[in-house]
């Protein structure tokens, strides 16, 4: 008989736990909504994770090649090998010698890690057990202890809202403090005990131009680890911010899917439908569509008014500033520079100039 339920009587940690200490053999199966999960075990192992919802770029090949350890061609030709053999794409490139084991298997944990972290976040959905063979890789060495993997999920479920607010932008460009900065502070000894394994990737990869998502990209060490580091690095003094980059149209659209991409052409198919159905049917409608004319009011808002939304759209500037670059501006006309206001937003109704400053306690006051 199958191990199924509902997550609201179950938690994941719980269902997990189980199957590693049952030693069990099979598929573990977790959907919420139209989002799919599936986690194979062998004798209790965690060996391969699946998930239907990941983007293109989450896809082992494009990280890889993201991270510039192999050329699209080469991806290309390791895919087309793929399609003939039916083989796992690390065992390929492992094959081909384009890639050491150590490399395939850094990137297949943080996807593990990655969606077991997600399935916490849920909260609710549907899970089934099915005792069945597992096929596992050949030339890679995977075999997770759930109780590990539990307890890193768990780790970083606890410690990514501080994380997140410290680094809340992926677009932050941070650069290495100069050793003669640094001075006398660490010894070549407190230096290495100072920087993590990690901590030393992504240290080596900061030029001062590279984002902080071009050095997870880079770095093969996926978000968590690398948040987690640059907030101990800079909290050890041994790197700082200098700027942050506005994301390109490509990359704020990079992660519409297909899916979404048919719905909204399927939502205006509907529309341009709708709106046939009504000119054809409601003459007078086409009439009134084109010759109508929509006269502006003119309406004098009070002074006070005025300011007081004037006010509010400064105040909700800075917060998008601080959001982006992890601290307020130096001065408001920062907000101009970095795009987010008009100059002409700095000035009051009787043309005097904003100032502002962060009290002791974390409060704006703003003032003309």
């Amino acid at each position: 008989m199958a191990l199924q339920g509902d997550l609201k009587d179950f938690s994941i940690t719980e269902i997990i736990q189980l199957i590693g200490q049952q030693f069990k053999t099979g598929v573990l199966n977790v959907q919420h909504g139209r989002k799919k999960v599936e986690i194979s075990f062998v004798d209790g192992m965690i060996v391969h994770v699946f998930s239907n919802y990941r983007s293109k770029k989450d896809l082992l090949g494009e990280i890889l090649v993201k991270a510039q350890v192999i050329t699209q061609r080469q991806l290309d030709h390791a895919l087309k090998l793929q399609g003939e053999t039916l083989q796992y794409l690390g065992e390929i490139l492992i094959d081909l010698k384009w890639l050491k084991t150590e490399e395939v298997l850094r990137v297949i944990q943080n996807q593990i890690y990655e969606t077991i972290y997600d399935l916490f976040r849920w909260g609710e959905g549907s899970f089934r057990f099915d005792l069945r063979l597992v096929e596992r890789y050949r030339r890679i060495p995977l075999a997770l202890s759930p109780e590990n993997v539990l307890l890193n999920v768990l780790r970083i479920l606890d410690e990514w809202p501080e994380i997140e607010k410290k680094i809340s932008s992926p677009y932050i460009i941070f650069e290495k403090v100069p050793a003669e900065e640094i001075g006398d502070r660490y010894n070549i000894g407190e230096f290495a005990e100072k920087i993590s394994a990690e901590g030393e990737v992504v240290h080596g990869l900061m030029d001062g131009r590279r984002t902080v998502q071009e050095i997870i990209d880079r770095s093969l060490l996926g978000k968590y680890n690398v948040f987690d580091s640059l907030v101990k690095l800079e909290e050890g003094g041994l790197i700082r911010r200098v700027g942050i980059e506005r994301p390109g149209f490509g990359d704020l659209v990079s992660g519409i899917t297909l899916k979404n991409i048919s719905l909204i052409l399927r939502l205006g198919v509907l529309f341009a439908i709708i709106c046939l159905l009504v000119i054809f049917f409601k003459p007078f409608l086409k009439d009134v569509v084109m010759n109508s004319r929509i006269k502006k009011p003119e309406v004098n808002l009070p002074r006070a008014y005025s300011g007081n939304l004037h006010r509010t759209k400064i105040m909700k500037a800075l917060e998008i500033y601080r959001m982006e670059s992890g601290e307020y501006p130096e001065d408001l006309q920062r907000l101009v520079s970095s795009g987010i206001l008009a100059d002409w937003d700095l000035y009051s109704e009787d043309d005097r100039p904003y100032r502002y400053k962060v009290t002791g306690d974390g409060r704006i006051s703003l003032s003309p």
